[in-house]
């Protein structure tokens, strides 16, 4: 395995973790906030375990744009930073219904605090991004009781490493790709530097 594909196998292992714990059903909608790495893999593992029809939200810039090359949702949303607010709004009166899951996976404090209200009634909400250990949200105990929701989390990779490495052998999960990025050890500020400005979807640290 290219080394650029190997340093996928443990995230990737992450997001078959998060499969597992979801368990879509058979012809599930799905909502996916975020298109990082992570969100890149978590995409095409639903696609291959009951997702029928899968929509990334995801703010603008190369996560996205490399989501859409690759083809990994049946549609994508553009969230403005200006906008922000509509284009959430937009998303919902699209869904009016919600949506059989939703998974968070920007890290989002925010994104988490209203993704919520995308769940259809008896749907799941997943909490997959990683936050700050000091975020704080808010959610109304009578969404989740009249609307009868699960919310649960995904963390850690809990022993997935051989379940990838099987989706990658029959080659039904792709790692290609999604490292965008190289740098040398000696380039390390830079690469921090680069990350700290969303400049490339997955980078990696190469000796030779």
């Amino acid at each position: 395995m290219p080394a650029l594909e190997a340093v996928l196998v443990e995230p990737a292992a992450c997001a078959s973790h998060g499969i597992e714990r979801m368990a879509p059903k058979v012809g599930s909608t799905v909502l996916l906030f975020g298109c990082g790495p992570t969100g890149m893999l978590l995409a095409q593992l639903l696609k291959l375990n009951g997702t029928a029809n899968l929509t990334i939200a995801s703010k603008a810039g190369p996560k996205l744009d490399l989501a859409r090359s690759l083809n990994l949702a049946d549609s994508f949303v553009t969230i403005s930073d200006a906008d922000a607010k509509d284009d959430m709004d937009a998303l919902r009166q699209a869904h009016p219904h919600g949506f059989d899951i939703v998974v968070e996976a920007t890290g989002a404090a925010s994104v988490l605090e209203q993704s919520i209200f995308y769940v259809r009634k008896g749907g799941t909400l997943v909490v997959y991004g990683v936050y700050d250990d000091a975020a704080r949200i808010a959610w109304p105990p009578m969404r989740i009781w009249t609307y009868e929701l699960t919310i649960l989390s995904s963390f850690c990779s809990v022993l997935k490493f051989p379940v990838v490495m099987e989706y990658v052998r029959t080659k039904k999960l792709d790692l290609s790709g999604i490292v965008t990025k190289t740098y040398r050890i000696e380039q390390w500020a830079e690469c921090l530097d680069a990350l700290e400005k969303q400049q490339f979807v997955k980078a990696a640290i190469v000796f030779d």
